[in-house]
Parts: C-alpha cells; structure tokens; sequence
C-alpha cells in the first residue's frame, strides 16, 4: 500500500539522510519535503500521508492545519531517533512491509581498484542491507583511502585503541560512529595516514571480531560493511573468517586470472568455503551508482 512521508525540514543535508533512511524501511512510501519539493503530485497516488516535523522549523499548531497527527522528528534533547519514526510510521501501517533475519550480517569488500569505483560498488550493494536498525562501515584503509575523514573528535584511531580494553563491548562501536552522505554510521578514516596498519594485525582482527559479534547479535538488527585493503594475503584469513560474506573486487576479468588473485581466493575459499567468497568486477559498473544487468557474483575457478 503506497503511501506519502511528509517531512518538514530546512536543513537539506538531514532531509536526505531522513529520505534515505526511511526509504529503506518504507520502499512504497513517497518521501517529500515541501520546503523543497513544491508542487509535487505524489500525495494522488497515496492512500494516507503521515507527517514529520522540526520543531525549529514550524510549529506543531502550524503543521496540524495539514494533518491531525503531525510526528516531531526529535526528541526534548534534539536528537533524531529513526527507530522512534518508524515504530510511529507502522502503526498507521495494516501489514508488516518485510520480514526481518534473526541476525544482521557482516560483510568484507576487498577492493584492488580505484576508491571512487570501490564506493560506487558499494552504493550498489547497499540495498541488500536495506530494513536494518543500522548499517555500520568501518574502513580498515590508510587515511588516504577512507571516504569520510574528520580531523578531530571520534574517527577509526580512536576506535582500534578503545578496543583494546576488556570492558569494550561490541555495541561500544556506535559510541564512535556518524552518520556519513549515504547513511552508514561509521568513525570515518584514522587519525593519521597508516594507523590501522601501525596497530597491527591482532588488534584490527579484535575489531572485526566485535563487529562480527554486533552484527549477529540477537537484540538488535545491524549490518556491519567492512573495506580491507593494504594488508597481507597472508593475514587476510585471520582476519576475516568470522565475517558472512567476502566480495573481491577486481579492475578486469583478465585481472581475475592474475596468478596472485587466484591465490588469494584459493587461501579465503579454503578459510571461508566458496559460498562465502564472491568475485566482482569493476568493468561491470557500468554507470556511476548503476551494476551492468549481466552482474552476477563470479567465483574464481581454482
């Protein structure tokens, strides 16, 4: 059942991320802001509109002349909580939209690529985390290589040293999350150019094993993306084999026949077994945020 999500908000950055974000839990909703979307005829093609508003933007009174049960987007300490909106959202809602795992996944992308071709990969795959609480990427790269970096305040230095404490819990890692453009909550890039590499391999191996342990936990439902680079093959196995899925991504089919490509999915097909371990190519991203029809996962004969 098609309906429309009218969201009162200025502030076009948070509007998008809203959009986003609710998107995922209502893919028939129409979500439009008519500080920005004026004129649209969305609303036609709906059977009820529910209606969201900032207080710092309009007021409850002004809102009601629309609607009779306008939802304030946050709370008394101007916090947005999304899991809030969309408990208020369902209730207008007849029928569940999805049916959701017991477990959220944790997943590796391995990229021998571009950073730009890596993150349109990744804007792809996103939709197959779609309906969770959150989605969480952690970016095990040189600074350099991250696509959100901060220069002050929590980032992945922070993290990979808070981890190291015994009372660290894997829910701890949202303590050092943001919000990033495409709706991630992640710490962003480390502090300094090679601090992931510096830390080692046995303390980056502790994060991902807690983030395993968030993604599968069974009180909430989030997903964890995790980018690998610049470490060795050799340690790769380590480090992964607690993770759901693996997906390599490689420039070109021909590069999936370099002799060390084929190594590197031999040592993680051994660890992981073939079901986890899927190989990608670059050449079939065909358009920024567009996968080529024809892709498919490949495993590499070995």
């Amino acid at each position: 059942m098609a309906f429309t999500i009218k969201i009162y908000e200025k502030d076009e950055y948070i509007y998008k991320l809203l959009k986003k974000r609710l998107g995922s839990f209502f893919p028939d909703a129409y979500v439009i802001n008519p500080y920005l979307d004026e004129g649209s005829t969305d609303e036609r093609f709906s059977e009820y509109t529910s209606v969201l508003y900032d207080p710092k933007d309009i007021s409850k009174e002004e809102v009601s002349l629309h609607t009779a049960s306008p939802l304030r987007l946050t709370d008394d300490g101007g916090v947005i909580d999304c899991s809030r909106l969309v408990h208020s959202l369902r209730q207008s809602d007849e029928s569940p939209l999805f049916i959701r795992p017991a477990t959220g996944t944790i997943t590796a992308v391995i990229p021998f690529v571009y950073s730009d071709v890596r993150d349109r990969f990744i804007s792809d795959i996103e939709t197959e985390l779609s309906g969770s609480d959150y989605n969480v990427r952690l970016d095990f790269t040189s600074k350099l290589r991250a696509l959100w970096r901060q220069s002050a305040g929590n980032n992945m230095t922070a993290l990979l040293e808070a981890c190291r404490s015994r009372r660290f819990k894997p829910e701890d890692i949202l303590k050092y999350c943001n919000m990033d453009e495409l709706g991630f909550l992640t710490p962003g890039s480390c502090r300094n150019n090679d601090d992931v590499y510096d830390f080692g391999v046995a303390r980056v191996a502790a994060l991902i094993n807690h983030a395993a342990d968030l993604a599968h936990s069974k009180t909430s439902f989030i997903n964890v993306l995790t980018v690998v680079e610049g470490f060795r093959s050799a340690d790769l196995p380590e480090l992964l084999s607690g993770l759901d899925k693996v997906f390599i991504l490689l420039p070109a089919r021909n590069a999936g026949e370099d002799l060390g490509a084929r190594e590197l999915i031999t040592s993680l097909t051994k660890t992981l077994g073939c079901e986890r371990v899927s190989v990608y190519y670059a050449e079939d991203l065909t358009a920024p945020g567009e996968l080529d029809d024809s892709l498919s996962p490949r495993r590499q004969v070995v």
